[in-house]
């Protein structure tokens, strides 16, 4: 007679059903929390590039008020108001001042 070999089934009990279940779930976990750390990277990456960008634009506006504050310093002068006032206005200091009646 040939003798047959049974194999016996393996039985998993709780316990470690257990264990494989919290190992998936904190290997989920783990995976879940790279791939956010790796976003995370890239998008602070990208912003940085960003922040460069604008120090560089915020530096030449600067730069520009600058000059405009020259500019308006140097056409506020009242040497610059009165050869306004007669070349484009045609105004003139009066040869005599009289007295001003309220």
């Amino acid at each position: 007679m040939a003798r047959r070999r049974y194999r016996k089934k393996a039985k998993i009990d709780r316990g470690t059903i257990a264990w494989m279940s919290a190992f998936v779930v904190i290997l989920t976990a783990i995976t879940v929390s790279g791939l956010g750390r790796v976003d995370a990277a890239h998008d602070m990456r990208g912003l940085y590039g960003s922040l460069g960008e604008v120090q560089h634009e915020q530096d030449r506006l600067l730069e520009q008020h600058s000059r405009l504050m020259l500019e308006r310093g140097a056409l506020t002068s009242m040497q610059n108001i009165e050869a306004v006032a007669q070349s484009e206005l045609g105004m003139e200091f009066p040869d005599q001042v009289g007295r001003v009646l309220k």
